[in-house]
């Protein structure tokens, strides 16, 4: 083995042993989540996202997307970007995961982001129906998956906005399966699909993993050549 073999295996190597193990175990996905809303302008719904799952923690991570409002034409509202991952959970092999506008789970009245909710956080149409806190501009978006086949499940795929791009006045646009609540969102919104794809390994890494076993080989032959 040449001197510069050596120090390049040398190199490699190193580079290798100080890669953190847990890395190895994490995963990054796409994730499209489409409802169908036949009473909206737009008549769809889509979030368009990424996360990393790690298998042997359990844990979701860097979750976000964007999800287009469709009450109204595209022009007059932007996509709504998503980047709060504030809620996760694991319950035998189903996992879930949220992920909001704002950096706050509080989302219709009186707090949280219950499925078949409708109203504001924040609403007051008087003294007699207000929850008393200060009005915000949500949105979210939830799915599940199963973590052995790393599936979607569409009945547990959820959506809330709570934006100016909104329904109307203090109730939001919301989408869910009839199945998890009983009725379907407004504007008779329920999911369609929701599909979770591998986010395919850099060509690089499989270059330099391919150029390392070829220096490998080069090694091996000429050391059996001496």
């Amino acid at each position: 083995m040449t001197p510069i073999i050596k120090s390049i295996l040398a190199v490699s190597v190193l580079m290798i042993a100080n890669t953190p193990i847990a890395q190895a175990t994490i995963t990054s996905y796409n994730v499209t989540g489409i409802f169908d809303e036949p009473q909206t302008a737009i008549g769809h719904t889509t979030f368009l996202g990424s996360f990393n799952w790690d298998a042997d923690l359990e844990t979701v991570s860097d979750l976000q997307g964007s999800m287009n409002v469709t009450m109204h034409d595209p022009s007059m509202y932007p996509d709504l970007n998503l980047g709060y991952q504030l809620a996760q959970s694991v319950v035998g092999n189903t996992v879930t995961a949220t992920v909001f506008l704002e950096d706050t789970t509080d989302v219709f009245m009186f707090g949280g982001y219950t499925a078949g909710d409708t109203m504001k956080y924040g609403t007051s149409f008087g003294p007699a129906f207000e929850d008393g806190n200060t009005p915000n501009k949500n949105a979210y978006f939830s799915f599940a998956f199963d973590k052995t086949t790393m599936l979607g499940i569409l009945d547990e795929v959820v959506y809330g906005d709570c934006t100016e791009g909104g329904l109307m006045g203090q109730m939001c646009m919301t989408g869910h399966s009839v199945a998890k609540v009983g009725f379907s969102g407004t504007m008779a919104a329920v999911p369609t699909s929701i599909s979770i794809s591998a986010v395919p390994v850099p060509a690089a890494v499989w270059l330099f993993g391919s150029a390392l076993l070829g220096m490998v080989g080069v090694s091996r032959k000429r050391t059996l050549s001496v």
